[in-house]
This record gives structure tokens, C-alpha cells and sequence, in this order.
């Protein structure tokens, strides 16, 4: 069903934000929980659409012999736009207290990640 989900890209990018997720929030448990608490759900909101579209990438059909595959795409970048507003609503709605800056910072450098580890394999080749 799944093929070659370890050779994509998105899953090397996926991996390390989630990893990075777990080090950052581990490390602000020193201040305090909803430190911590904050930076784990802005990881959760950043990691989480990046694996649905992982998932939904090497998800197995069948090509149309015409199709360029930007249909898979653009229906998983979709997704991930959808999943990333309802875990905001979620969050927002359903967690309190919240440390919004720690929330935010998080999720913001995580999304650097989109942009550096991509250059980092450039550079490497």
C-alpha cells in the first residue's frame, strides 16, 4: 500500500521536526509544563499535517497514463492546509493555559525546517 516511504523527502523533513519537537519541549520542562505543554502541540500542529502528507504521497494508485501527478499533490498540500486549521481550532479551543509565543515559535521554526534540510541535501551532493 505504502511505497518507499522512507526514500521521500518529506519523510527525513517529518522525522527531524518531530524529533526537535520532543528535544525542544523536553528541554522547557526546566521552566515549566505549559512551557513545555506549548512547545509539544506547536510541534503536534507542524509534525502532524507534514505525516498526512507523507502518508498521502506514497500512498499506492494508479496512475492515469496522461496524469503528471499534480493531482496528488496539490490534493495532499490540501489536506495538510486543512488538518493545520483544525489543529489550530483544536488547540486553541480546547487547551488552556496556553503559552501562545512558546506555541507559535515552535511551529515557526519548524516550518524553517521545509526550507533548510532540502539546501543541507543540496549541499551534501
Amino acid at each position: 500500500m505504502f511505497s518507499n516511504i522512507t526514500k521521500s523527502p518529506v519523510y527525513r523533513i517529518v522525522i527531524a521536526q518531530f524529533v526537535a519537537t520532543l528535544l525542544i519541549s523536553a528541554s522547557f520542562l526546566i521552566i515549566d509544563q505549559i512551557t513545555a505543554w506549548s512547545a509539544l502541540l506547536g510541534g503536534l500542529v507542524c509534525v502532524i499535517p507534514g505525516v498526512y502528507v507523507l502518508l498521502f504521497s506514497s500512498w499506492r494508485r494508479p496512475q492515469a497514463a496522461e496524469g503528471t501527478g499534480l493531482g496528488i499533490i496539490l490534493g495532499g498540500e490540501a489536506g495538510k492546509y486543512g488538518l493545520s486549521i483544525l489543529l489550530f481550532v483544536l488547540v486553541f479551543t480546547l487547551v488552556q493555559p496556553l503559552d501562545p509565543l512558546v506555541f507559535f515559535g515552535v511551529f515557526g521554526g519548524l516550518q524553517l525546517f521545509n526550507l533548510i534540510l532540502p539546501k543541507l541535501k543540496q549541499a551534501q551532493t
